[in-house]
């Protein structure tokens, strides 16, 4: 039974020396144990930024699997969209924002510390104003 084990246990062996040399994954695996993170660009003045990243991001954001919300508006393509879709994506922001319906009930009963107060509401509403503004030659 001794010799009919050693021939597999070689096969095997080399079968693991030859994935080893040839899979270029298994290379980098001690090498960088937490890939890198995808960069964040700021496109947003600081104060909209800061709101964003913490009320918004986690649906409307790059690393969102929430298509629905994607679809809505995603903050991290916000400058391959056109300026007249940009006006119309503010005033829905705008709207959402004013009536309480972003971020939803479930999201804030979830994270309540993401729940932006008065004042972020404030930030956000008045730069989708002014940016909206601006964009329309105001």
């Amino acid at each position: 039974m001794k010799k009919s084990i050693l021939p597999v246990i070689v096969i095997i062996a080399a079968g693991l020396a030859i994935m080893a040399f040839t899979y270029p994954a298994l290379h980098s695996l001690n090498k960088n144990i937490n890939p890198p993170q995808e960069k964040v660009i700021q496109v947003f003045p600081d104060t909209v930024q800061k709101v964003l990243e913490t009320s918004c991001f986690d649906c409307h954001g790059a690393t969102s699997s929430n298509t629905k919300a994607l679809a809505k508006i995603d903050f991290s393509k916000w400058n391959d969209l056109t300026a007249a879709k940009k006006v119309g994506k503010l005033q829905d922001v705008i709207d959402v924002v004013n009536k309480g319906d972003m971020p939803p009930l479930k999201y804030v009963t979830n994270y309540p510390d993401r729940a932006p107060g008065k004042e972020q509401k404030d930030i956000i509403i008045k730069w989708a104003n002014e940016e909206s503004d601006k964009l329309m030659g105001n």
